[in-house]
């Protein structure tokens, strides 16, 4: 199955959370040019990306929790 790379592109330009936070598995890949993102997302092996995507979806999980359901609801 190909995978589908646009999920990996559109989390090195910004969080879904809008304030990334200091321990942010992307902090360091935003701050990057963009040619130099495009470059590194596409260097990682696909299970570099898997780990990125699960550290991402872990934190998403857990500020998830912490944010009041009526804001949720608006992101």
């Amino acid at each position: 199955m190909k995978e589908d790379n646009s999920y990996y592109y559109g989390l090195v330009f910004g969080c879904p959370m809008r304030e990334e936070i200091e321990t942010c598995a992307y902090k360091n890949i935003r701050q990057l040019s963009l040619p130099e993102r495009i470059q590194y997302i596409n260097s990682l092996t696909s299970y570099e990306r898997a780990v990125l995507v699960r550290e991402h979806k872990d934190c998403l999980c857990q500020r998830e929790n912490k944010v009041p359901f009526s804001r949720i609801a608006i992101l």
